[in-house]
């Protein structure tokens, strides 16, 4: 049989002939390609030296970048400062006070902040205080010409100068055979002190006469202490506090009490049922059930004097407790001129709680 005009045989050498040479090509490829895998320990060095080179140069390029944005942000934050302390007209003790709080922030050439942020300046100030206890006039000082005050009736007060003119308070100097109290109001905030207006017509205070002062917001009761600095007309100027402390978380305060109260269904012709107070505060009290006849859900009336005032409140029972004998009720929306007096009818006649009671 011939292919390709050659006989059978001498084809099929040729073919086989083909393959052992491309066989032969094959190999010798491989040995080229693996052979430009082969370095001497010279070549390799210098290989990894390049690397290690472009690494370095890499982390060189990012720190001088990193260095030169922080030289930038540090002109920047030093010309937000310069123009906050033209603006507020800063005196050099006001500077240095600055400077020594601004010793607690994470960057401290962001000092600009204690200026702005009112609490980046209360944790700088808590700060400062502990390591220099001295400070805590200046400090209020500063706070107050700063303008920094609370900004809702909710938010935890750092300082005295905080406190919103008309804010109630307690005023109590405890000797060691007597308690004098008075009841009055924030009447105007200064740098280094605060005026009071008694409600009495006389104050029993005197001058010098250390003291503490206790106040109520929705976050709860807090006092602190003062000194009179001065008694004028109704009126007592007190020193700045600083270290101010939560007595009771409650949004509005409550006192355990036992005093008759008068309870009946809303509207209803029926005589009013005589109960007891266990507890009484600005949102609700705790009184006895009479004859267990209230469930949770109903509405009361409840009438009963406090300081010498009636007054009368619809509530809500929310619970009961001691297998039905206690009431646990909460008072419908009343005004707030309303609560305040249900609650300063409870300082009224009772000495005010300690610190940590």
């Amino acid at each position: 049989m011939l292919l390709d005009g050659r006989p059978a045989e001498n084809s099929l050498y040729w073919y086989r002939t083909m393959i052992v040479f491309d066989q032969e090509k094959l190999s010798a490829f491989f040995e080229t390609v693996s052979s430009g895998f082969e370095r001497s320990p010279l070549e390799i060095i210098l290989v990894i030296l390049s690397f290690l080179t472009f690494v370095i140069l890499l982390i060189i390029i990012y720190r001088l970048q990193r260095r030169r944005v922080r030289q930038q942000q540090r002109r920047l934050a030093d010309g937000r400062y310069r123009q906050i302390v033209e603006k507020l007209v800063l005196t050099p003790s006001e500077e240095d006070l600055v400077q020594r709080m601004a010793r607690y922030l994470k960057e401290p050439e962001k000092k600009y902040l204690i200026l702005i942020n009112q609490p980046t300046f209360n944790f700088c100030a808590v700060k400062l205080r502990k390591k220099d206890a001295t400070s805590t006039t200046d400090i209020a000082e500063l706070r107050s010409r700063l303008g920094f005050r609370l900004q809702g009736p909710e938010q935890i007060p750092a300082s005295s100068a905080e406190l919103p003119e008309g804010q109630g308070l307690l005023l109590v100097a405890t000797e060691e055979r007597s308690v004098r109290k008075a009841q009055g109001r924030v009447q105007k905030q200064g740098p280094r002190s605060f005026v009071v207006q008694l409600l009495e017509a006389a104050s029993p205070f005197r001058e010098g006469e250390a003291i503490r002062i206790y106040f109520q917001n929705r976050a709860g009761l807090f006092s602190f202490d003062s000194t009179i600095q001065s008694v004028h007309n109704g009126a007592v100027q007190l020193q700045h506090g600083e270290d101010i402390r939560r007595i009771q978380r409650r949004k509005y305060y409550r006192r355990r009490i036992s005093q008759p109260v008068a309870v009946r269904y809303p509207g209803a012709e029926e005589q009013p049922v005589l109960s007891t107070f266990y507890d009484l505060g600005g949102n609700g009290a705790s009184l006895k059930n009479p004859g267990k006849r209230y469930t949770p859900g109903d509405a009361l009336e409840l009438t009963f004097l406090a300081a010498g005032e009636r007054f009368s409140l619809i509530a809500e029972v929310l619970r009961t407790s001691k297998n039905g004998e206690v009431l646990h009720v909460r008072f419908a929306p009343m005004r707030e001129t309303t609560r305040d007096r249900i609650i300063g009818s409870l300082f009224k006649g009772a000495v005010p709680p300690r610190v940590g009671s």
